[in-house]
């Protein structure tokens, strides 16, 4: 069975959970456009922007990983991390004074799914060149 899917979807629902995160806010200080200078709608639209920001890429590097290199059990701890890394980014993101610690991990651990997805398709490739 392939991973990439199955934590696509469990991506997509984490993407509209923190959608609503925006809407919730936006719809409660009615704020249509922008941020209306509200720190939690700020908030708010940064972890959702952040999340858009690096996981379709590392889905991206997952599915290659998976289909092109036929490395189900690689992409499966991609897919682990990569879910792991966000869910400390938002609790960090959140309440950034108790919590710094687990943003930074997050972003680390998310940073570390990109580069050892890119790293993996390289090593692939670069010595068939």
């Amino acid at each position: 069975m392939l991973a990439t899917p199955f934590f696509a979807a469990i991506f997509a629902l984490f993407y509209v959970f923190l959608s609503f995160g925006v809407i919730r806010f936006r719809l409660g200080e009615k704020i249509s456009l922008g941020d209306g200078d509200n720190r939690d709608l700020k908030v708010a639209i940064r972890v959702h922007a952040n999340f858009i920001e690096y996981v379709p890429l590392s889905l991206l590097l997952m599915w290659f990983i998976e289909t092109a290199l036929f490395d189900s059990n690689f992409a499966l701890i991609l897919g682990v991390m990569l879910l792991l890394g966000r869910v400390l980014h938002v609790f960090g993101m959140k309440n950034p004074s108790k919590y710094i610690l687990l943003r930074q991990v997050g972003m680390i651990v998310t940073l570390s799914v990109l580069i050892l997805g890119a790293v993996r398709i390289l090593w692939h490739y670069i010595p068939s060149l």
